[in-house]
């Protein structure tokens, strides 16, 4: 090992002796560094994603550059005969060269590693999928090192090793995407495929860009490096062996096709894979076989998909993504059975499941330099029992981070013995005010069997609701507020959520957006109030607000058109993971939420333990909050000062136990009658009625959960968690947990941007001139050192 030792140090400390590696490390940290802060600002999103799909390219440059001296430079310099006739093995030569330049080039990646730091004091980001995504950088960077060395050895002139090296990386780059592969496929039918899987970087480096370690991709990379360092071994092994140089040609086509069919086994082989992420977002969850053991009978599910060679490029590997889900699902449980069928081969079937809602869909595809759209099937079907058939009508490489999730709620609901019933308060006269269909259709995708309900005398609450949902609900009688309490005394589950005013946006003769406070009625207080805890008449406003755009009608020359204007007031509030109570199932998965003119909530601690009732919050304002009272009048963003004292808010709290009747008992007439206790009063207290344990959601905003405002943030995500731990057992609230996308960053101030674009950009490039400056002082004092004593 010592002669491996040996040209490893004389590679690595190389680069540090010459200024033009200073200069590629520097340019190379701030280009990748800057890129990445170009965005992260705006987007805030707490990853490294961005930066990784960059550096496949800039790290292509930036070892082209490092590996063409390797060789090219000893050929120049007619010293690679006096290298080789050393008392050693040129593998030795060959594995100390490759080591150096690729211990130097982690050294100089190791530079981006303020990025992860700056993550961590910004936001909360997953370590595992960090971790994971490095790897994969470094398995790139080994592939890069190992072609760029057997490049440069194949020529005298370095530039010439520089430009042939980054053509073929940005090839193998290239033939990854599926642009490329699309079009190459069209023109030569199975070449494109084939050389994505085999060749191609993309789908190699995905996964682990995601968290995701997979045996498969990490063979990939190393079997290429061992054929790139084996030719190279060869072409330097030939160069003094005159009589062998004719074999090197068919030596390097002969490996380049193993390695070509290496790759191609590894994408069709399934192998393990690590799952480094925190939240194990991409291995089989422990609710997946708690709802599978629900399975009474037998559970089919049948894969209706393309035959490979009709489906285009990006989709080939599908069908054997989507088995091996299947198969993990039926190792749980042998009820489950699964089948592939291709329906293009039998015109009978397809036209049945045409009636099933099974259709092909378009896909998007480059056919002979134009783009096409080609029609495909890739849909699931859930049969169970007497049950009706459960259709996923689409599965796409884009929808195999939730499939786990899509199927196991589909068997879940097919597992319930009735559908169950969620009713929605729905206040009659309510034109003109925030519509919840979207919320709606949310409810009814989870399985609930959903029915509106005016809370009247003649439209009760109906019998088999579990949860009632009461957005905005605005004026209450109090014959409503027992039915809803009363509804809580019996063991049922009430989400509300509720402030005391929504605001209408306009436009000012100068150009100026105004809002104007619409206040609401919170006789809803009446009944809270019973249970240690009611909804400010106030306004939350907080520092740490969202940016919206208001649609207004403008004039624009002699024609009036809708354009989109930014708005930024304090009651635009956003709440970051950090405010949240992580340790419920309910807000566990949520990264950020659209908080919208709510209001906070104030708790009285005495009544709720005097009730027996316990509080649980579920998220807070952040500390630099404050209320502003409902007043008439239209106010811009300047009028929105924040006082000098702010401090946190409880926004959202769950209240569970058992509940006592409002009222002290009695019912309160329905409006317009004397007395509730006829014979015809459905909803008579029964005497002697024993409280049940219930749960009370209260939460200080109802805009969020508005048409149009949902869909902000993992808004919709709270309303379905909180749905199904209200509505349901639970069990599917992990599996939805695991199916959170993106993490955000706090609120940054402008001062702190400009600190971390400084510190990112500029530690990093100030290290490698001082160590330069450092390194080149040392060297010629120890060379004055050196001359000094000859003299």
């Amino acid at each position: 090992m010592r002669p491996l030792w040996v040209v490893f140090k004389k590679e690595f400390w190389g680069y540090f002796r010459s200024p033009l590696a200073y200069i590629f490390a520097v340019a190379f940290l701030l280009v990748a560094n800057g890129l990445y802060l170009n965005t992260f600002f705006l987007a805030r999103v707490c990853d490294l994603r961005a930066l990784f799909e960059l550096l496949p390219l800039l790290l292509l440059v930036f070892v082209s550059a490092l590996t063409m001296r390797l060789w090219a430079e000893e050929r120049r310099g007619e010293t690679l005969g006096l290298l080789l006739s050393f008392p050693f093995s040129p593998a030795y030569t060959v594995l100390g060269k490759f080591l150096g330049a690729l211990v130097f080039g982690t050294v100089v990646l190791a530079g981006t590693l303020v990025l992860p730091l700056m993550l961590s004091l910004l936001g909360d980001p997953d370590g595992g999928a960090l971790v994971a995504g490095y790897l994969g950088i470094l398995l790139l960077l080994a592939f890069y090192v190992a072609l760029g060395q057997f490049v440069s050895g194949l020529f005298t002139e370095q530039i010439a090793a520089f430009v042939v090296t980054a053509v073929a990386g940005l090839g193998a780059y290239l033939l990854g995407t599926d642009l490329v592969s699309s079009s190459l496929e069209s023109w030569l039918p199975g070449v494109g495929g084939f050389l994505r899987e085999a060749l191609g970087l993309g789908p190699h480096l995905a996964p682990f860009f995601k968290g995701v370690v997979p045996l498969s991709g990490v063979l990939f990379f190393l079997v290429y490096v061992g054929i790139f360092l084996l030719l190279n071994h060869f072409t330097v092994a030939y160069y003094l062996r005159y009589a062998r140089r004719p074999l090197l040609a068919p030596t390097v086509l002969l490996l380049l096709l193993c390695g070509l069919f290496a790759g191609a086994l590894l994408s069709e082989v399934r192998l393990p894979r690590l799952d480094l992420t925190e939240e194990k977002l991409y291995t089989l969850s422990p609710v997946t076989r708690k709802v599978l053991a629900r399975l009474e009978g037998p559970l089919r599910i049948t894969y209706y998909v393309s035959a490979r060679e009709k489906l285009p490029p990006m989709m080939r590997n599908l069908s054997q993504e989507v088995r091996a889900l299947l198969e993990e699902l039926q190792a749980v449980n042998p009820r489950v059975r699964y089948a592939v069928v291709d329906p293009e081969r039998d015109p009978d079937l397809a036209r049945k499941l045409r009636d099933r809602g099974i259709e092909p869909f378009a896909v998007q595809t480059v056919e002979r330099d134009r783009v096409s759209l080609r029609r495909v099937y890739s849909a699931l079907a859930l049969s169970y029992l007497d049950q009706p058939e459960e259709v996923i009508p689409q599965v796409v490489p884009d929808s195999l981070s939730t499939l786990e999730y899509d199927l196991v709620s589909r068997i879940y609901k097919l597992t319930l013995k009735e559908k169950p019933v969620v009713a929605i308060f729905e206040p009659p006269g309510a034109f003109g005010r925030p519509t919840y269909e979207t919320a709606r259709r949310i409810l009814e995708e989870l399985g609930f069997e959903v029915k509106g309900t005016p809370l009247t005398r003649e439209n009760p609450l109906p019998k088999k609701a579990r949860l009632l949902v009461i957005f905005s609900p605005g004026k209450l009688n109090d014959r409503q507020l027992f039915e809803i309490g009363r509804f809580l005394h019996r063991g049922g589950a009430v989400l509300l959520a509720a402030s005391a005013a929504r605001f209408s946006y306009h436009s000012a003769p100068d150009g100026r957006i105004l809002a104007t406070p619409l206040a609401e009625d919170l006789s809803v207080n009446k009944l809270l109030e019973e249970y240690g805890l009611v909804l400010k008449k106030a306004i939350l406003c907080d520092e740490q607000r969202v940016t919206m755009a208001v649609s207004q009608e403008r004039e624009l020359g002699i024609f009036r058109a809708l354009v989109h204007v930014p708005v930024n007031f304090p009651m635009q509030v956003q709440v970051l993971s950090s405010q949240m109570n992580r340790r419920l199932p309910v807000t566990h998965g949520l990264d950020a939420l659209l908080f919208l003119w709510g209001s906070p909530l104030k708790v009285e601690r005495a009544r709720l333990k005097e009730e027996g009732l316990r509080l649980l919050p579920l998220f807070y304002s952040s500390p630099k909050a404050w209320t502003e009272k409902v007043e008439l009048g239209a106010f811009s963003e300047e009028d929105f000062r924040p006082p000098a004292k702010r401090q946190r808010y409880l926004l959202a709290a769950l209240v569970e136990g058992k509940f006592p009747l409002p009222f002290g008992g009695k019912a309160p007439p329905w409006p317009g009658k004397k007395s509730s206790k006829g014979k015809g009063d459905p909803s008579r207290q029964k005497s002697g009625e024993v409280a049940k344990p219930g749960k009370l959601v209260v939460v200080g905003s109802g805009a969020m959960f508005a048409d149009g405002l949902i869909e902000i943030f993992d808004n919709a995500l709270f309303l379905a968690n909180l749905s199904e731990a209200l509505g349901l057992s639970g069990d599917l609230l992990a599996l939805r947990a695991r199916l959170r996308p993106v993490r955000y960053i706090r609120e940054v101030a402008t001062g702190e941007k400009l600190f971390w674009r400084l510190f990112s950009l500029g530690v990093p490039s100030l290290f490698w001139a001082l160590w330069g400056g450092v390194f080149f002082w040392y060297r010629r004092r120890s060379r004055e050192r050196s001359m000094g004593g000859r003299t």
